[in-house]
């Protein structure tokens, strides 16, 4: 006896159910990739580290720091309308008042004007010595990696040598001897002692470079050694000089303060943070904030540079190719 017609609805099966399951089935179920990142470009390496960066919270609170600081140094009126060498004794050791916003040193100097104004020093010296070491190093350790044989024998030798010698005792023997101390002066002292890490970074990076496919293909195509260098083997070891420069920064600003410190560095007209912590020691068992004050702007600028490049090495640092 056949069932009733009711009974046949129940049993067949929903097809109009079964086609909206299958309208909705994820690509990866399929096995079928999405038209857009079918589509889609791969990234450079560029390009895959600017969207690890802007997606790093951390990034963005360590430039907008720097920004800070390099506005500071670049103009220190924009924050105080005081001359930093304007000193009373009468206000020696001043406490804080709207006058003297972080109190006055045992010479009658304004604190915080001091910090504004020798931000210009230590971080001119930091940033120009930065640039002078990624020079020297970046164009010793491509010439190395680049050429070869003898000359990256003697390079390498060369950059042993120096890196061999303190950074802070070369550049605290060299001082002694320079005719005029000035920003200049020990910028190129700081970069004499300082491109040896940037000069193996940048011989290892290009050593593997050498090793592609591309390079081999771009010389059988007859392009020059100048143009190669320049067009296919420096784009390419970008990403470490990047970390190398960013971290230099703070351990150069650091270095300033040292010589400063020691009274070898900058020249007493020229105010810096080195030398506010020297002059802060001096009584540090009666009013440590003389010496709290610079010190702790002096820790900020170092801890960021060193941050930012933290966080810029995790974002190259995840992709082992270069290329």
């Amino acid at each position: 006896m056949a069932p009733p017609d009711s009974e046949l609805l129940i049993v067949e099966p929903d097809l109009d159910r079964l086609e909206r399951r299958r309208r909705f089935v994820a690509p990866e179920e399929t096995g079928q990739a999405e038209p857009e990142a079918a589509g889609r470009l791969p990234r450079t390496p560029m390009g895959e580290a600017w969207r690890r960066l802007r997606r790093n919270p951390v990034f963005w609170f360590s430039v907008a720091l720097t920004t800070f600081i390099f506005v500071v140094a670049a103009w220190p009126s924009l924050f105080t309308d005081k001359d930093p060498l304007h000193c009373l004794l009468a206000d020696s050791q001043a406490p804080m008042s709207p006058e003297f916003p972080l109190g006055a040193d045992f010479q009658g100097c304004d604190i915080y004007t001091g910090i504004v104004y020798g931000a210009r020093a230590s971080v001119s010296v930091g940033l120009l010595a930065a640039l002078a070491v990624t020079a020297v190093g970046t164009t010793m350790g491509v010439m190395a990696g680049f050429f070869g044989g003898w000359v990256d024998a003697v390079v390498s030798r060369i950059t042993d040598i120096f890196f061999a010698i303190p950074l802070i005792l070369g550049a605290i023997v060299a001082m002694q001897v320079v005719s005029q101390r000035n920003v200049f002066s020990l910028t190129a002292i700081l970069a004499v002692f300082g491109w040896t890490s940037t000069a193996r970074i940048a011989r290892a990076a290009t050593i593997e470079v050498m090793t592609k496919d591309f390079i081999a293909a771009t010389r059988t195509l007859g392009a020059s050694r100048p143009r190669l260098v320049v067009a296919h083997v420096l784009p390419n070891i970008l990403a470490p000089i990047i970390v190398v420069v960013t971290m230099a920064i703070g351990g150069l600003i650091a270095a300033e303060a040292t010589l400063s410190f020691l009274n070898i560095g900058l020249p007493f007209e020229v105010r810096s943070w080195g030398k506010a912590i020297a002059d802060g020691q001096t009584v540090l068992k009666v009013n440590p904030a003389i010496l709290l004050w610079p010190a702790g702007a002096l820790t900020m600028t170092v801890f960021n540079f060193l941050l930012l490049g933290d966080v810029v090495r995790g974002a190259f640092g995840a992709k082992g190719d270069l290329r």
